[in-house]
């Protein structure tokens, strides 16, 4: 389990997969600390207001700040819907400004 405010004493590990050309690939990017609940926190305000900023998801949010962790990192969102696959694979092209991972990557590490 890994996303934003989910794990980031595993930030280390993370970055020393991507070191070491190892793949990471995080279960419940998108749901977040709430897992198949969704998220239950985790600056759900601030994830929104860079949603809204983009015209996307909060899903899609989280999926591409799990992205930009770094290209080993390979998320493999779960859904039936092929309206949501449409969207996690236009999250994939979502560039977020360096301020937006900064704002995210606080969000990451705040403590609970």
């Amino acid at each position: 389990m890994y996303g934003i405010g989910v794990r980031p004493d595993q930030d280390e590990f993370v970055r020393a997969c991507g070191e070491q050309g190892i793949a990471f690939v995080p279960f419940y990017a998108i749901a977040g600390d709430g897992r198949t609940a969704g998220t239950t926190g985790a600056g759900d305000e601030e994830v929104l207001a860079v949603a809204r900023a983009h015209g996307v998801s909060t899903a899609q949010v989280r999926l591409a700040w799990t992205l930009h962790r770094g290209p080993h990192v390979l998320a493999i969102p779960g859904t039936g819907d092929p309206d949501h696959l449409a969207a996690n694979v236009a999250a994939g092209a979502l560039r977020l400004s360096e301020d937006e991972l900064a704002l995210l990557d606080s969000l990451h590490r705040r403590p609970r």
